[in-house]
């Protein structure tokens, strides 16, 4: 009897790289979109106070404003910054209401998740967590609109008397200068939010940006108020299109190619700040540490 050894027979598997489907990144993160919708929807009460103190920030500033112009006009000024008191007012309004629309809050989320170890879920799951985080803030901000802005609108123009731009087209002109706002204004708390891998607790420094933002962006003030060397200043920075620029395009203060420069700047540094991001993230993650049992 012969000695046979039996061999069995051998196979190659090659597993092939998982790849979403055409279009199902774009389905995957328009789903963050809804969700982040309806996760603020279920907090909607919390918002309607706010249009009350967005009504008192707005009536604070007017009459702080009225004042002022009305101690100038006894020296025979009736212009102050380039701005006349109706437009001032309107000014302050416009800028408080596009406060409303565009604010969020990726910094502190950010921040809660490195702090409490959350951060390692979002890195094993199949998506980017700054591109997720770009369209939950265009979720809050379609929430925002609908249920915080639009309401503080209702209140806050009949009440002060708000007019509107000059040129009708100047409506759609601010909503995209806004739209790029948001954008820009998300980046730069995704920015500060990537600090809290090395910080670990940057409520500080979220503190102190809500304050120098206001001050930065011109909600409070005017640039047009301040000397031309900070002027000149912070022209080469981002802040001014956070408010400054969206607000003065409604005015009407930029026509023509003023107008089309302001918005290319505010694109150009919205595209800007996405890729510092995720230059920052990629080294950011390299910082993660665990605690616990």
């Amino acid at each position: 009897m012969s000695d046979r050894t039996a061999t069995a027979p051998t196979y190659e598997v090659t597993l092939a790289p998982w790849r979403r489907e055409r279009g199902g990144s774009v389905r995957l993160y328009l789903g963050f979109v809804r969700l982040a919708f309806l996760k603020f929807l279920a907090y909607r009460l919390r918002y309607y106070t706010g249009v009350i103190s967005y009504t008192i920030f707005v009536a604070g500033n007017a009459y702080l404003y009225r004042a002022l112009f009305a101690s100038r006009a006894e020296a025979g000024s009736v212009e102050i910054g380039g701005f006349t008191l109706a437009e001032m007012i309107t000014y302050i309004a416009v800028a408080w209401i596009g406060r409303s629309f565009t604010f969020n809050n990726i910094d502190r989320t950010l921040s809660h998740q490195v702090q409490q170890g959350e951060i390692a879920m979002q890195l094993i799951k199949p998506f980017h967590v700054q591109t997720v985080m770009m369209f939950e803030a265009i979720g809050e901000a379609a929430f925002r609109l609908l249920m915080f802005t639009v309401p503080i609108m209702v209140v806050v123009v009949p009440l002060f008397g708000i007019h509107g731009p000059p040129d009708p087209a100047l409506y759609g002109w601010t909503v995209l200068s806004f739209t790029l706002a948001l954008i820009m204004n998300s980046q730069l708390n995704f920015l500060v939010g990537c600090l809290a891998f090395y910080l670990k607790n940057i409520t500080g420094v979220i503190r102190a940006k809500h304050i120098s933002m206001d001050f930065l962006s011109g909600v409070l003030v005017p640039f047009t108020f301040f000397p031309e060397w900070f002027q000149t200043v912070v022209a080469w920075l981002p802040f001014q299109g956070l408010s400054f620029v969206p607000v003065t395009i409604y005015l009407g203060k930029r026509t023509g190619p003023d107008l089309a420069e302001a918005l290319i700047v505010q694109a150009a540094w919205a595209v800007g700040m996405f890729l510092v991001g995720r230059w920052l993230w990629n080294r950011a993650v390299r910082q993660v540490t665990l605690q616990g049992g």
